[in-house]
């Protein structure tokens, strides 16, 4: 079905509100709905759950050009240009709602298979390709690099900053480089055993 652009935005903002003004796990449907001026009816035609609209409206916050853009930007070590895309997301988890909804899909997701599918299909595998797609193009282009699987890179960025959101621990550019680092090691360690 054809949604209307400006319905879905309305939407999509709507969630984003409620969620900086009484949290993620206090925002239901029914008032994304109200605040949107929106049916009910018309948010579950388009997401088939609360998760579901949640991880788009976390995609559409956390934009994948702007990550891939402050990667490039400082990409003299693999380290560097992940450290840089950390940093990047870090300030998207202060300056919009995504952390807030991250952590609260996580939690629930512990509680309730649905949501950790809508989790895992769209954040987790339909998100991976933003780190492994850089750290693959990193290192062939960098070949003195050795070998690095660009698979566990992400697989350890994606637990570091879960349970470091989480755990409400701080979110900084000395952690960015902390987890940067982290990573490309296990990822060395792992080379030769691309998932």
């Amino acid at each position: 079905m054809r949604r209307s652009v400006t319905k879905h935005r309305a939407i999509l903002d709507a969630a984003g509100r409620l969620v900086v003004a009484q949290g993620y796990h206090s925002t239901s449907i029914d008032a994304v709905a109200a605040e949107a001026g929106s049916g009910k009816q018309t948010i579950y035609r388009w997401w088939p759950s609360k998760a579901d609209l949640f991880v788009e409206v976390y995609d559409d916050l956390v934009d994948r050009d702007v990550l891939a853009k402050a990667f490039h930007r400082h990409e003299a070590s693999l380290e560097a240009g992940l450290t840089a895309l950390l940093e990047q997301l870090f300030r998207f988890y202060e300056t919009t709602p995504a952390g807030r909804i991250l952590s609260g899909l996580i939690g629930e997701a512990a509680q309730n298979e649905p949501i950790r599918n809508a989790l895992r299909t769209g954040l987790v595998i339909g998100r991976a390709p933003i780190v492994v797609d850089l750290v693959s193009a990193f290192i062939a282009v960098n070949t003195g690099q050795g070998a690095v699987s660009a698979v566990v890179v992400n697989e350890m960025i994606v637990a570091l900053v879960w349970k470091r959101l989480v755990m409400h621990e701080v979110l900084d550019s000395d952690a960015a480089h902390e987890i940067a680092c982290l990573a490309v090691a296990a990822g060395r360690d792992g080379g030769g055993r691309e998932r």
